[in-house]
């Protein structure tokens, strides 16, 4: 069944009115009639299945058949702290990001990334932003909607870690230590939150991984092969998700 956000206050009402672009999406685009099925979902945590009534591109109505509360969301949050690269790769990085189970993205500004966050910051490029996660959400089968904060510096993303959060930065430094490693020598059955940083291309520079280390940060390795910047967040949330049970 298709999945949708919308607006909580949209599930309140008896008969349900759907307008706007998701009205034109399910009858123009999707072409559904009278008598089919979706899913909608308020960001609670609760997924509401509705048989949709009357259908026009300016209005659907409909009502609600069945409510759940899908098991879909891993039970450590996971904080992804990515530096700024080229908008097409940003992008991929928040899609699969999302279908992987991160809640909440940091855009970051590093010495060495080529876009800095004045460049990236404005309102048109959120929406863009929140857009794609809110779409890679419905595909997964999130019942969740991921947060993308505004760039932050990256001494000031050291500081707005969550207190008792597992925090790892992923970096070429030769004090790193395998991510497996260190996933192994913590309790993660008592961690709430992983908060893990990726540098740009050219990786993170010395001072950087010496300011994260001062700030409790552990630096891990990903491998003996180089990763490309859009990669390693992903191949290291994989590894949390597995050392987890989450894949099980």
């Amino acid at each position: 069944m298709h999945r949708f956000f919308v607006p909580a206050s949209w599930l309140q009402e008896e008969e349900i009115s759907l307008t706007g672009p998701l009205a034109h999406q399910l009858s123009r685009v999707l072409r559904l009639r009278p008598g089919a099925h979706i899913v909608l979902l308020d960001d609670s945590g609760w997924a509401y299945e509705v048989v949709l009534e009357r259908v026009s591109p300016e209005r659907v109505t409909a009502h609600i058949v069945a409510t759940s509360q899908p098991q879909t969301e891993p039970r450590v949050r996971l904080r992804l702290c990515q530096a700024l690269i080229r908008e097409n790769k940003f992008d991929w990085v928040l899609q699969k990001g999302t279908e992987l189970g991160v809640s909440t993205f940091v855009p970051l500004s590093t010495e060495r990334s080529l876009i800095q966050a004045a460049e990236a910051f404005g309102t048109h490029k959120m929406a863009r932003w929140q857009r794609i996660v809110t779409e890679a959400a419905e595909q997964s089968g999130r019942a969740r909607l991921p947060k993308v904060l505004s760039p932050k510096k990256f001494s000031d993303a050291l500081r707005d870690i969550p207190m008792g959060a597992l925090a790892l930065i992923a970096c070429l430094s030769p004090e790193s230590k395998p991510l497996g490693q260190i996933l192994r020598s913590v309790d993660t059955q008592n961690t709430q939150e992983i908060c893990l940083f990726v540098g740009p291309e050219g990786d993170f520079t010395p001072a950087e991984v010496e300011h994260a280390r001062r700030a409790g940060v552990l630096p891990v390795s990903l491998g003996p092969r180089i990763l490309r910047t859009e990669t390693a967040g992903l191949v290291a949330l994989s590894v949390v998700l597995y050392a987890l049970g989450e894949m099980d």
